[in-house]
């Protein structure tokens, strides 16, 4: 199963914006949600902290307009 953004996929715009989500996900689970779980203790500030919901909120956004493929 894939999630992939609506539109044209034969374009270099669609495959840039997917390529940007997917790396947008993979550094936001490895620089936000992994410092926030294995640390003892989180001393981000809190506009540093919003920055981050900010960035989680952007990518959350671009999943809930993503389609579901699945393999045949």
């Amino acid at each position: 199963m894939q999630g992939n953004l609506d539109g044209d996929r034969n374009t270099p715009t669609w495959r840039a914006r997917q390529e940007g989500a997917k790396y947008l996900a993979a550094g936001a689970f490895l620089a936000l949600r992994n410092v926030a779980a294995h640390e003892d203790e989180v001393t981000w500030a809190e506009q540093e902290a919003l920055e981050h919901l900010a960035t989680l909120s952007v990518l959350a956004r671009w999943i809930e307009q993503c389609a579901v493929e699945r393999a045949a």
